[in-house]
């Protein structure tokens, strides 16, 4: 089967209350654990496409609440199998689905849920190690700690996690995308002024050009009009 079957099923299974037929389901079908992990990585994937995929600012995605109880299951398989790195993925991908805009129409029954995916896949980064997911694990929790009304702490952390960026080997789109929310933030908080955040959002869109990253281009000038037009 693929994924978007398994994802079906498994969604209907949920509904049924029969989870513990979801992991064998998946799995059994594989020899190989890694096989086994990327199709549980794939069917969460299609689960949220089936929900409707990333929404308009306002609505949620539809299987939002299966999704949270297929990555309990499957991350919980995940480290069983002494893979770390699929267990991230996963409670990544759950984190960033509980906030599909980000600090905007947010659900507040998925704040704590998405808010502890977070911090659970940034505790497995720090294990693993590696520079690029790691940043972007706390540059996701300084985003999320912004939701929870966390101000001070949201912008202490996105600030290091621009700073850990600039560091070898660099990364200069987490760079750009933690200095964004943080303009954002302080915009949103009355902790910035207008000239100051203007200036800003130059020196960032000068980053994102050169990373050629069109979304964050996009995303940068949705602020700009936003907070910054008369």
């Amino acid at each position: 089967m693929d994924p978007k079957e398994l994802a079906k099923l498994s969604l209907e299974l949920i509904q049924d209350n029969r989870i513990d037929e979801i992991i064998p389901l998946i799995v059994d079908q594989f020899q190989e654990d890694k096989d086994k992990l990327k199709a549980l990585i794939q069917t969460q994937i299609q689960m949220k496409e089936i929900g409707g995929g990333y929404p308009p600012v306002g609505k949620q995605i539809r299987t939002i609440k299966e999704i949270i109880t297929f990555t309990e299951i499957a991350t919980k398989f995940a480290l069983e199998k002494d893979n770390k790195l699929s267990a991230g993925i996963l409670y990544h991908n759950l984190a960033s689905f509980c906030f599909p805009n980000m600090d905007e129409g947010v659900d507040e029954k998925l704040i704590q849920p998405g808010f502890e995916a977070a911090v659970k896949d940034f505790e497995i980064r720090i294990e693993i190690g590696e520079k690029n997911p790691l940043l972007w694990a706390k540059w996701l929790i300084g985003v999320i700690e912004f939701i929870k009304g966390d101000v001070k702490n949201s912008i202490n952390t996105l600030e290091k996690t621009a700073k850990l960026a600039k560091e070898e080997p660099v990364n200069f789109g987490i760079e750009a995308w933690s200095e964004m929310m943080i303009v954002k933030f302080k915009l949103k908080s009355g902790l910035l002024k207008k000239k100051q955040a203007l200036k800003k959002i130059e020196e960032i869109k000068l980053i994102l050009e050169k990373e050629e990253d069109n979304y964050g281009l996009n995303s940068l000038e949705e602020i700009r009009k936003k907070y910054l037009e008369v």
